[in-house]
């Protein structure tokens, strides 16, 4: 027979379980909505749409370190945002010399303004994807168009050999509040300035998307699972192959 005691303590845990329950899946769903824009200092003004990509402290972190790495001869260079950052390219690639270049939530500017750690690299082929943060961030698609042109100039100019592969940016979950009406829009452009420049446009896009337009392999709304990583090392295989 149990005790009051033991009946108190049953009857407050019983009751204080669903609260726990309901505690746990909000934080759960707040920590997946947030963990995309893993940024210490969110700078955009909401206003304005400006933003100040040094403010952000993994640009900071991982672009010193770029600094500091020796200068060497790569067969490629990966070049992004945290889409890119968070792949162990070198390790998949091992028949290639391989560095990566992204740095989380990083925008076109940040990417222009960190070309010396691409080029020191002397890569005979790099692969860039960037753009997604840009959406995020309220830049203006014609902004990273001209960061995006300066930044393929500036590659093909320091590095007339390499072979340049302009990414398609990745469609996102409608969980993030971005329109994939809009990544597609950009990818339109992008794919046009590739031609006007005579690179090679990589659609991953299309190779990652279901039927209602939204990202089919997501952890939290935008970066790829390993499937997703799958299908996206997959078309960069085929090309390393011709």
């Amino acid at each position: 027979m149990k005790t009051k005691s033991e009946r108190f303590y049953r009857r407050g845990f019983w009751i204080l379980l669903p609260g726990c329950f309901l505690l746990g899946c909000m934080t759960l769903f707040l920590l997946i909505r947030g963990n995309y824009f893993s940024m210490l200092a969110q700078t955009r003004s909401r206003d304005t749409g400006s933003y100040n990509y040094e403010s952000n402290a993994s640009y900071i972190q991982r672009s010193t370190q770029f600094d500091m790495l020796p200068v060497q001869d790569t067969d490629i260079v990966f070049v992004g945002d945290s889409i890119t950052a968070r792949f162990e390219w070198d390790e998949y690639f091992t028949d290639y010399t391989v560095a990566n270049r992204g740095i989380d939530s990083d925008v076109s500017e940040g990417v222009l303004n960190r070309l010396d750690t691409i080029i020191s690299q002397t890569p005979e082929k790099i692969f860039l994807m960037i753009g997604i943060n840009d959406i995020r961030q309220g830049i203006a698609p014609e902004a990273t168009l001209t960061n995006y042109e300066k930044i393929v100039d500036g590659l093909m100019t320091a590095l007339p050999d390499c072979q340049i592969y302009v990414q398609s940016i990745l469609p996102v979950h409608t969980s993030t509040g971005i329109d994939n009406t809009k990544v597609q829009s950009l990818n339109l452009s992008l794919e046009e300035l590739a031609k006007s420049k005579g690179l090679t446009y990589l659609d991953i896009y299309s190779s990652v998307v279901d039927s209602e337009n939204n990202f089919t392999y997501p952890v939290d709304g935008v970066h790829p699972t390993g499937e997703g990583y799958e299908i996206w090392t997959g078309i960069v295989e085929d090309v390393l192959k011709k």
